[in-house]
């Protein structure tokens, strides 16, 4: 998404033609009448278009007295700091704001009137600053007919306040847009002597950056309230839960982030050092409820039913989280956009997701409420995800798991003999490292977390990042993939599947590159009539140096590329826990065809209920009214897992649900969905996961002249060694509000017998 070249319209009129109630940071520009605001902001545009870009070094001047001060006092990077920057640099009549989004933009007309032009082709050129910890970001935008460029340079300075130019670079911006809720993305490649030098490509950035200016009592309350907790490796905000229902809620996680912030630093129940040998702990009840009491109201007997409470012991048990359940480096942040004090004291909290990642200001909303207590104390009282209506895919979040969980995946079986001699191995690990080297670059500026014993211990690691090492290993002409990226030189692995088909020995090795940053090298090796993967990982080390961190072996007792292109195999001995068969992807899959799968298809099952494997259209929907699809329908609508009442289903809300999605009718619904009059409810029939299901993914699709979307569906069920196991004709109707309803479907069988399900 981030690389097509899009130019967003976004409201930029409205937002234009509300310039006068943006309050004006620059004493020598005030407006006389209000009504000339949008003029006004016209002429800055003007006037700057006649006037050079201000010097970095002219900056510094500026703000010498306020780097002296910072030095001084160590407060380099403090939010009071950067405030009187930027106040400093906003006197001066220009753009100035800070990284993280904390603080208002100093004469944010000139932006918009900047953004105004982009959208009418016409010429204009800003400057705009953006202050983080050390230093600032100058960049020097210019559009004309439409098209953008943009001159960036970052400035730093030592302990000294004497500033330093770290880096510069111009790009004309290939993305560009400004959102609703008054946030500017842009971004590109540049040209940078030191990246080339390593790298022999250009060097890439993106920029999120707040335009419109945010309460700063909404932003007081983010700091105090919601930004200490965030998204990261927690689900406190990711899920519905209340002090009468706290839900799916992980008080474990809750643990991990309340302890650092009560007691000044980390807990020692880490998966570092002695956890390595002893991964589960016993924390003393004492040490446990006074960090989840001390801001949520539940009672002792509902923390201990929500835990693995040891009564013996008078202790819980405890397991930090590990490899298998690390989460992913790039996350939306938080963003209190607007508040309301209740009569009972508690504020309730409207929050954005701000994802730079994703070019979104809003990814998802949620409503916390706060009740403040005496002594500058307070509580978390509720969290209520308030959008979007269809399933958000927080595909950057795992849950924590058990233990027995975490010590099964990713356990690979050691064949007992390999076929590589010795020797051979060892260039398998020198070649392993030499393509890794190919893209360190990418690496150089990791910040590690420590010495975990499970995952990269990356700090961060972005998509963009892995994107970046998968296209450097493939501009070196190794095989490489990561999540949501085409595998690149794939064509590698068809010549060696060929190889093997004709029976002649061959090799391939297929570079996959960790969410977290870790690269894993799989050898794929044909030898005497036999098939084994040689695994090599990759870590890394502080300044981008890579490193092995462990090899194995394992038997192939199968594999096949299919027509389609994936690339199915199975192990001879079953890992636990795991499928039947590992698969990868290898021909590409259209961006279009893998988003309408995560919105129509993605969630639906082929083997709980009858919606994919039965002929239907309006004049026969009933044969598909079982109750316990609505479980699945529920969660597309609302992104959260159903929650009945004593077994029950408020009818309007079944009612309400069902006749979005489906042609059917309320009547239908209440003669075959299990309705009781009595109680306005209908029964709640639960799914039970079944082992190795299939999933559909979206191969083609045809827009209809009535509107409607014709999506062709292929069963991929890899564990029973198909990816077309049969086909799907789906007919879907889209509506304004961002819900849709499924008009038909038609299968027909191909590689396999369509699954049979009783209706009752």
């Amino acid at each position: 998404m981030l690389c097509k070249k899009r130019i967003g319209k976004c409201f930029l009129f409205a937002v234009v033609c509300m310039i006068t109630l943006i309050p004006n940071g620059c004493g020598n520009r005030s407006s006389k009448n209000s009504d000339s605001g949008s003029a006004q902001a016209d002429d800055e545009a003007v006037s700057f278009d006649e006037k050079e870009s201000v010097d970095a070094q002219t900056i510094a001047e500026i703000l010498s007295d306020i780097y002296a001060g910072a030095a001084s006092e160590n407060t380099w990077g403090s939010l009071d700091t950067k405030r009187r920057m930027i106040a400093r640099i906003g006197e001066q009549g220009l753009c100035a704001v800070d990284m993280e989004n904390q603080i208002d933009m100093t004469n944010p007309e000139q932006a918009l009137a900047f953004c105004r032009a982009v959208e009418q082709k016409e010429s204009a050129q800003i400057t705009v600053f953006v202050f983080d910890r050390m230093g600032f970001h100058k960049y020097d935008l210019q559009t004309w007919d439409g098209h953008i460029n943009v001159d960036r340079q970052y400035n730093q300075c030592d302990e000294n306040g004497q500033l330093q130019k770290k880096n510069e670079g111009s790009y004309p911006a290939d993305f560009w847009q400004y959102t609703e809720e008054g946030y500017l993305f842009f971004g590109g490649s540049y040209f940078s002597d030191e990246n080339y030098v390593l790298t022999l490509s250009d060097a890439s950035e993106y920029t999120a950056l707040r335009i419109l200016p945010l309460s700063e009592t909404c932003r007081e309350l983010n700091r105090k309230y919601i930004l200490p907790v965030g998204y990261k490796r927690n689900n406190m905000f990711l899920t519905n839960w209340s002090e009468e229902d706290f839900g799916r809620l992980d008080f474990y996680d809750i643990f991990d982030r309340f302890y650092p912030i009560l007691h000044g630093q980390s807990h020692p129940y880490t998966a570092n050092g002695e956890a390595e040998t002893a991964s589960v702990y016993e924390i003393p009840e004492v040490v446990f409820e006074n960090v989840v009491t001390a801001h949520f109201k539940i009672d002792r007997e509902t923390l201990r039913e929500k835990t693995a409470y040891l009564s013996e012991n008078a202790a819980y048990e405890y397991r930090p989280r590990g490899f298998c359940d690390s989460e992913y480096p790039d996350i939306p942040y938080p963003e209190v956009v607007d508040y309301t004090e209740n009569e009972d004291g508690t504020i309730t909290l409207t929050v954005n997701a701000v994802y730079p990642k994703e070019s979104t200001s809003k990814s998802f909303a949620h409503k916390t409420v706060i009740r403040p207590l005496g002594e500058g104390g307070f509580q978390y009282v509720s969290n209520e995800i308030i959008s979007p209506k269809e399933d958000y895919d927080i595909w950057w979040h795992t849950d924590r798991l058990m233990e027995e969980e975490d010590s099964a995946l990713w356990m690979i079986p050691q064949a007992e003999h390999c076929l590589l001699t010795e020797k051979e191995k060892e260039e398998l690990k020198e070649a392993a490292l030499k393509a890794a080297k190919q893209a360190e670059a990418v690496y150089q500026d990791i910040e590690l977390t420590g010495n975990p014993a499970f995952g990269s211990g990356i700090k961060e690691f972005t998509e963009k990042q892995r994107r970046e090492v998968v296209s450097f290993l493939g501009n070196a002409g190794y095989v490489s993939v990561t999540d949501d990226a085409n595998m690149e030189n794939y064509e590698k692995v068809e010549d060696f599947y060929t190889a093997y088909s004709e029976n002649c020995d061959a090799m391939v090795t297929l570079y996959y590159v960790e969410r977290d940053g870790l690269i894993g090298a799989i050898t794929f090796l044909y030898r005497d009539g036999k098939v084994q993967t040689y695994f090599v990982g990759i870590g890394w080390q502080k300044g981008g140096i890579p490193e092995i961190t462990y090899t194995s072996v394992s038997n192939i007792a199968e594999m096949r590329l299919t027509e389609k292109g994936y690339f199915i195999y199975a192990h001879e001995d079953e890992m636990p826990h795991s499928s039947l068969r590992q698969y990868w992807r290898v021909k590409p899959l259209s961006h279009k065809c893998r988003e309408l799968t995560r919105k129509y298809i993605h969630g639906l099952s082929y083997v709980n209920y009858n919606i994919l494997v039965t002929n239907w259209g309006s004049g026969n929907v009933e044969d598909i009214l079982m109750p316990c699809m609505f479980e699945d329908i529920y969660r597309i609508d609302t992104g959260e897992n159903l929650k009945p009442q004593n077994g029950r289903i408020p009818a309007e809300t079944y009612e309400r649900i069902m006749t979005t999605y489906f042609p059917v009718s309320v009547e239908q619904l209440r003669e075959k969905c299990g309705y009781d009059e009595k109680s306005d409810s209908y029964v709640y029939d639960m799914i039970f996961s079944r082992q190795y299901p299939p999933f559909g993914e979206v191969v083609d699709y045809k827009e209809n002249d009535d509107g409607t979307l014709t999506l062709t569906v292929d069963a991929v069920w890899a564990d029973y060694n198909s990816d077309i196991a049969f086909t799907n004709r789906i007919v879907v109707q889209s509506f304004a509000d961002g819900t849709f309803r499924y008009l038909s479907n038609s299968i027909e069988q191909k590689e396999m017998e369509i699954p049979k399900i009783e209706v009752p």
